[in-house]
C-alpha cells in the first residue's frame, strides 16, 4: 500500500493541484511562455527591463532559461520558471541600478491556443 501510494497517488495528487511537483514533469511536454519585468527607481518611476538582460546578469544555465524570453518561447521550462519566479524578481534588482522594487510577470501557454496563465512576483531590492 505504501508503494502504491508513493508511486501512483502523490504524483497523480500534485498533477490534481496543478505542480506537478510530485511527479515526473522533466520535458514531458513543452509549451509557451514569456516573461515581463518591471523595476521600481527611488523617484517611483517605472521601467521595463528586456530579461535578457537579468539573464546577462544571471549567466548559466538559468540565464539560458530566461534569454529571449522577451517574446513568446516554446520550451518546457515555464513550470520550473513559475516555481521560481520569487527568485527571478530577486535576480532583477541587480539589472537595473538604483532598482528600490521589482516586479516579474510571468505568461504561459500549454498550447497554441490556450488561455495564457499569469504569474507574478514583486520584491523590494536592497
Amino acid at each position: 500500500m505504501l508503494g502504491i501510494a508513493v508511486v501512483l497517488i502523490l504524483p497523480a495528487v500534485s498533477w490534481w493541484r496543478g505542480t506537478g511537483a510530485l511527479a515526473f514533469t522533466m520535458f514531458s511536454r513543452s509549451g509557451s511562455y514569456r516573461l515581463r519585468v518591471m523595476t521600481t527607481d527611488a523617484a517611483g518611476d517605472q521601467r521595463p527591463v528586456p530579461p535578457t538582460a537579468v539573464a546577462a546578469r544571471i549567466g548559466g544555465t538559468v540565464g539560458n532559461l530566461i534569454a529571449g524570453s522577451e517574446g513568446w518561447r516554446y520550451a518546457p521550462f515555464g513550470p520550473l520558471l513559475r516555481r521560481r519566479i520569487d527568485q527571478l524578481a530577486t535576480f532583477s534588482c541587480a539589472a537595473r541600478p538604483g532598482s528600490q522594487r521589482a516586479r516579474v510577470v510571468l505568461e504561459e501557454r500549454r498550447t497554441l491556443d490556450a488561455p495564457v496563465q499569469i504569474s507574478e512576483a514583486a520584491v523590494s531590492c536592497r
